[in-house]
């Protein structure tokens, strides 16, 4: 088959464990400019994402193939099985014991690239076969694995040579574990003469113990009576190493020089071995052989699940809790209202005029004239009742002045608090806010705040509707005082002089003299000492929600200028740790969690 023509089986496993993965690593990838987070969350978790990229992904995802490693004892003839499979001559066949000294893998290009770069056969370290002698040479370090390039073989296919699991070389046994690993379906290689050897025997009921297909073959078989012999020998190595399926033999005739070509029989009405290891399940054996390594990836993977979650929830507390503090700074925020504000109860009063008494209040020079000054003066009156002020001679100045400073001071106030805060977290959340903080340029900061927060209408079209509703609700609850403002209206807009005749009656101790001055600055100040008198409490429900929104304006500045830029390498974060990801890779956890139990 051409390599650029591979086919890929459904598994699901193979495929939850491949979006696992993918995920993991698009998490790994986001959280990597923020080193403290990463190295919290994906602490102790080397073994298992080796594990899944190397090991389990590549071979469950679909695009998988069969490992047929060719194992045995010494002396054995598992390098002739390994040519004959491979049908060329790869390892070399000698009459030498323990003449292979390290493994080789046939494969066609495609699969020879993917164990170059160790994505089949994690457990060694792979190099190109330059030289056939490589094999044999025990100078080179034990964990090598060379990859070779036979055409002829399959996509789905790989064939594996090994050293003698039974030899009395070390280095060989140390790699007997890998050997297991690597290979998906163990071809056991014995003669008469080893086929109850106790190392040979514990090692392929380990292998068998741990989910791989063994394919036992005789070599050097006596042909006699359709090998008789033979098969009574393999029976009994499959009851010792406690197997089952199919039995292959080679006659001792078999010529290492001329019958490469030969075909590897098959005892029990199967066909020969290479034909039959290209028929076998590739996805079901790769289930079963991996089922135990599945299940002990899903009991790792419990753990991390865990700490995505808390991180998760950590960084949408921290994040909360920075937004709950800039609310509750701003709440801290008493402005006071200037002209404007004050101007709506002069306007609203002039609303309910008759038709004389607008056209003389129009053409009063008096009244256009004192209309600023009373307003600026009423909205005084409601400053001093919400404050508790007691200076009488505020100006618009003043109060902007005011709102500077109190701006000014929360600002301040509120970046002490968070820079605080951020060092009481954990080290790998506060490090994501803790240099925007510092770096902070205070004077710029002020200025933006103060300028976002003092811009624009200082009335909303919203205020002036609730204005204009409570006003005329408390017009209608009100006869009496609505009266006494009216009539006070008639007169400051008629003449100054008629001031003094209404003046015992509406003002209950204001005299006369000061009503004279109604026109002037000092009349707009009686003006609004009646108005407030009259309206009395209802001040405090009047100007409620204009502070509100002055609040909300001051909180926005803060989160625009102070808090979104520190929040932002916390909310990129947040982001990575999404709760549609960590869902996803629960649900894709859980379909490996639960598959290794209906499969193995």
């Amino acid at each position: 088959m051409n390599s650029d023509n591979h086919t890929k089986s459904e598994n699901p496993i193979g495929q939850a464990l491949a979006k696992f993965d993918q995920s993991v690593q698009t998490i790994a990838a986001d959280l990597e400019r923020f080193a403290p987070l990463h190295a919290y969350i994906f602490q102790d978790t080397a073994e298992w994402r080796d594990l899944l990229t190397y090991k389990l992904v590549p071979h469950l995802e679909g695009e998988g193939c069969l490992i047929a490693a060719v194992a045995g004892g010494t002396n054995t003839g598992k390098s002739t099985i390994f040519n004959i499979l491979s049908g060329s001559e790869i390892s070399p066949m000698v009459n030498t014991a323990a003449a292979t000294c390290h493994p080789v893998i046939a494969a066609n290009r495609f699969r020879a690239d993917q164990c170059l770069g160790s994505k089949l056969v994690p457990e060694f370290d792979p190099k190109p076969l330059d030289a056939a002698e490589n094999l044999t040479d025990s100078n080179i370090d034990f964990s090598t694995l060379y990859i070779t390039e036979v055409e002829t073989l399959p996509d789905h296919l790989i064939i594996m040579d090994t050293p003698d699991v039974d030899s009395i070389d070390k280095r060989n046994w140390e790699v007997a574990d890998h050997i297991r690993a690597a290979g998906d379906v163990l071809i056991a290689v014995v003669t008469g003469e080893k086929y109850k050897d106790d190392r040979i025997v514990q090692f392929f009921r380990e292998a068998a113990a741990t989910g791989r297909t063994l394919i036992p073959v005789m070599n050097k078989a006596n042909p006699a009576e359709d090998f008789a012999v033979a098969r009574k020998q393999l029976e009994e190595f499959k009851s010792d190493v406690g197997t089952d399926g199919p039995l292959f033999a080679i006659a001792h005739d078999f010529d290492i020089a001329s019958d490469l070509d030969r075909n590897i029989e098959g005892l029990e009405d199967t066909p020969d071995l290479r034909t039959y290891l290209e028929s076998m399940d590739v996805p079901a054996i790769k289930q079963h052989v991996f089922a135990n390594t599945v299940t002990h990836f899903a009991n790792s993977t419990d753990g991390f699940l865990d700490t995505l979650s808390t991180a998760k929830a950590e960084l949408d507390e921290t994040v909360l809790e920075y937004e709950a503090r800039i609310d509750a700074a701003a709440e801290s925020y008493a402005p006071a209202p200037g002209k404007e504000v004050g101007g709506l109860f002069h306007e609203f009063v002039q609303s309910k005029r008759g038709n004389i008494r607008r056209t003389i209040g129009s053409a009063s020079a008096a009244i256009t004239r004192g209309a600023t000054a009373l307003s600026r003066t009423i909205a005084k009156s409601i400053q001093k009742r919400s404050t508790l002020d007691t200076d009488e001679q505020e100006t618009q100045d003043t109060i902007d002045e005011f709102h500077r400073n109190a701006i000014k001071q929360i600002t301040q106030d509120t970046l002490r608090d968070c820079i605080e805060s951020t060092r009481e977290l954990p080290d790998h959340l506060s490090t994501l806010a803790t240099e925007h903080f510092d770096a902070v340029d205070t004077d710029a900061l002020l200025d933006a705040i103060i300028r976002d927060t003092l811009s624009g209408e200082n009335i909303s079209d919203e205020f002036r509707e609730h204005a204009e509703v409570m006003l005329n609700a408390w017009w209608q609850d009100h006869k009496g005082k609505r009266l006494a403002l009216e009539a006070l209206d008639t007169v400051l807009a008629i003449m100054p002089a008629a001031i003094a005749g209404v003046a015992g009656i509406f003002t209950q101790g204001f005299g006369a003299g000061e009503l004279a001055l109604a026109s002037t600055a000092a009349g707009a100040t009686f003006g609004a000492k009646v108005m407030e008198y009259q309206f009395g409490d209802a001040l405090f429900d009047f100007l409620s929600p204009w502070r509100k929104e002055q609040q909300e304006k001051l909180a926005a500045a803060l989160k625009t200028h102070l808090l979104e830029p520190a929040l932002e390498d916390l909310r990129a974060a947040t982001e990575a740790l999404n709760d549609e990801r960590i869902e996803n890779l629960r649900q894709y956890h859980n379909q490996c969690a639960t598959a290794p139990e209906a499969t193995a």
